[in-house]
């Protein structure tokens, strides 16, 4: 397949796909953000069985795409200019594929002497040194959005939801971690993530206490609290309010996180990073909304629920264990 490549006329000639065997993305964002691109690599790979694709991601991210099947390598970001582009540059990639609004990224894979650049129209830019660029549309969820710069080479996707493959060892892991803090196999494990990178995104830590408790008493559930490092003694706060002895899970790498999250029969989170990653691993998850925007970030799809409203503090204890109920009445989980 040909693309012409209209933006300019130092692009007027056409590039044929067919003769691409190695192509780069490039995405330097946060662990959500991550997470919701793999959607376009699946795509890519579908469309290029026999291509070499790396990823570039933002230091601290790589676990969130290594073992990816669709992927052969996983380089990281490098804040040494020089640096960066010879690492591109020596890998002699036919296209980039640059999954962020950022000119800086797209003028990097120009420098690297990439032949073929597809991309949003960015913000600086406005499509400069893109063969190929589209809307950076926003108002649509943010996995529609990076499958739109696919979509604009001709790419019909099979499916905009994430994916997270999680390894052996972080698997084993947190079957280790779990027994060592004695979690029955024959009873249910549910998650609370009561962190968000900022307050406004956080529901009440009594509002997660009393969810836990219900919980606990009406399915037997064994509950456990996740929290990054920055969130400080959110966990404890938020267990001091329980009548039960949730577990507290901090310390934790992405991977290993995410080996958890396999484990359990549902996460019930704020918009977070976490929350994104537990249903990148299929696991049954709550999302809870107030201040930032379900339709750009919610898991609309089976099995997830996404409760929204105005603030975080109109979301009621009723409405989480109504959404819980739905959740699990498809399940092997009963009532006690």
């Amino acid at each position: 397949m040909s693309i012409s490549e209209p933006r300019s006329k130092q692009f007027s000639r056409r590039f044929d796909l067919d003769e691409v065997r190695r192509l780069l993305i490039l995405r330097m964002g946060p662990l959500g953000e991550t997470l919701l691109t793999t959607p376009v690599i699946r795509a890519l790979r579908q469309r290029f069985p026999e291509a070499y694709i790396t990823y570039m991601v933002a230091p601290g991210r790589e676990a969130l795409v290594s073992e990816n099947p669709n992927l052969d390598e996983v380089i990281t970001y490098s804040v040494s200019i020089p640096k960066l582009i010879y690492e591109i540059a020596k890998r002699s990639f036919q296209m980039a594929v640059v999954l962020q609004p950022t000119f800086r990224l797209v003028l990097h894979t120009f420098l690297a002497r990439i032949p073929f650049r597809i991309g949003f129209e960015t913000n600086s830019g406005k499509g400069r040194l893109l063969h190929v660029s589209v809307p950076n549309n926003i108002n649509q969820h943010e996995t529609a959005r990076y499958l739109d710069v696919v979509r604009g080479i001709g790419i019909k996707p099979d499916s905009e939801v994430p994916e997270m493959f999680v390894n052996g060892a972080a698997q084993g892991w947190a079957d280790d971690f779990l027994a060592g803090v004695g979690v029955l196999s024959d009873r249910p494990l549910i998650g609370l993530n009561p962190g968000a990178g900022s307050e406004s995104r956080r529901w009440s830590k009594m509002g997660f206490a009393q969810v836990g408790d219900r919980l606990h008493q009406k399915y037997n559930a064994q509950i456990f609290i996740t929290a990054g490092d920055a969130e400080g003694t959110l966990p404890h706060e938020v267990a001091k309010l329980m009548s039960c002895s949730p577990i507290i899970v901090t310390g934790t790498t992405p991977m290993q996180l995410g080996g958890l999250l396999q484990k359990c029969h549902l996460y019930i989170s704020n918009d977070t990073g976490p929350m994104h990653m537990s249903t990148a691993v299929k696991t049954p998850t709550i999302a809870l909304f107030g201040a930032s925007n379900p339709r750009q970030w919610g898991p609309n799809w089976h099995p997830h629920t996404v409760i929204a409203r105005e603030s975080m503090e109109d979301i009621t204890v009723e409405d989480v264990l109504g959404a819980v109920d739905l959740s699990l009445s498809g399940s092997h989980l009963k009532e006690q």
